[in-house]
């Protein structure tokens, strides 16, 4: 049955062969065309694209991967995409990938070792290129069997596993902790609690130990004080209550990570107290909101953009070379003082 233009209705498919016999030319043109080959002339890629919008051909390139054994689809997992830090690192991963014409599959895993693992199957089943890995907590060499048996190419971001024979791109957590807590020692401070973050992760337990050595490290004697909580701002806010009941509070407060501390100044600020004049505050992963704050968080910045782009960087030189020695990149922390640690000794 023709419709008002006369063209006859079809629900098949329209097919690289159907733009080929149009054009007067061969179905390898159209495809080298389509992949932006170098081989083909760019009048006639114009050519092949112009008609293609004409058409609405979609290239299927479930059926491309199994001619060119890639999906230019990229597998990106982290255990919790709410966190800004890994806002700004999957953000930087994906201007990466756009710009070597992949897209990402997201999985945020909820630190779900069953949900990763089924991730990774998926993955597999769809015959993805690769995958920038932040491991859930509990990972371990077994976690990553299945990656290893599939030959999936991985790079494992900000958490690395020991022994785990994949590419990595993280931060010192350990010395982010230290020049931390070493910039309050510096101020005078002789009372320093450390919150959140409890040693679960890989990264939480070298925070806590940077702020141990950090202690030990002083000529004073200052004795560690932990206040465990989960890693948001309310959380940080509630252990201000906690924080400030002990017989001789701190004098001064680092926090596992800025949504933390900007918590625990909301907490101040709601107990009348004055971050930074009251009660210094030091957080770390300088994410954005630190800036804004009503009071500029001190912080230390792990270069999260950086870590990204790296991780990204990693994954397509071992797209490009499966053979090519580990790939490590450990970015070193710098202190960035602002105003909440300036605070007043107790």
């Amino acid at each position: 049955m023709a419709n008002k233009e006369g063209k006859s209705r079809t629900n098949r498919q329209i097919t690289l062969k159907d733009i080929a016999q149009q054009l007067g030319i061969s179905t390898a043109t159209v495809s080298l065309s389509i992949n932006n080959n170098p081989l083909v002339a760019a009048k006639t890629r114009e050519k092949v694209l112009s008609k293609i919008e004409e058409i609405g051909y979609v290239y299927n390139r479930r059926a491309a991967s199994l001619i060119t054994g890639e999906s230019r689809m990229v597998g990106l997992a982290v255990h919790d995409i709410t966190n800004p830090y890994f806002t700004e690192v999957c953000e930087s991963i994906e201007k990466v990938l756009s710009q070597e014409g992949r897209m990402s599959l997201l999985c945020n895993s909820h630190e779900s070792l069953e949900l990763q693992s089924r991730f990774i199957d998926a993955l597999v089943e769809h015959n993805a290129d690769g995958l920038l890995l932040c491991p859930v907590v509990g990972s371990d060499l077994k976690a990553l069997a299945p990656i290893v048996k599939r030959g999936l190419p991985t790079v494992l971001v900000t958490r690395d596993i020991e022994g785990a024979d994949m590419d990595f791109v993280g931060n010192d957590e350990r010395l982010s902790m230290r020049i931390a807590t070493e910039h309050l020692l510096s101020l005078g401070h002789k009372r320093i609690a450390f919150v959140g973050g409890g040693i679960e992760a890989q990264a939480a337990f070298d925070r806590r130990a940077g702020y141990i050595e950090a202690l030990k490290g002083s000529s004073i004697n200052v004795k560690p004080l932990f206040f465990d909580c989960e890693n948001n701002p309310a959380s940080g806010e509630q252990a201000v209550a906690k924080i400030m009941s002990v017989g001789q509070p701190p004098t001064a407060i680092v926090g596992f990570s800025d949504q933390i501390s900007l918590g625990i100044i909301s907490g101040l600020l709601e107990l009348g107290l004055k971050p930074g004049v009251d009660m210094a505050v030091v957080g770390c992963d300088n994410i954005s909101e630190s800036s804004r704050a009503y009071t500029k968080l001190t912080t230390v910045n792990i270069h999260k953009s950086q870590i990204g782009q790296v991780a990204a960087e990693f994954l397509f030189n071992r797209l490009k070379d499966p053979q090519m020695p580990l790939q490590r990149k450990i970015f070193t922390p710098e202190l960035i003082v602002r105003e909440t640690c300036g605070s007043k000794l107790m």
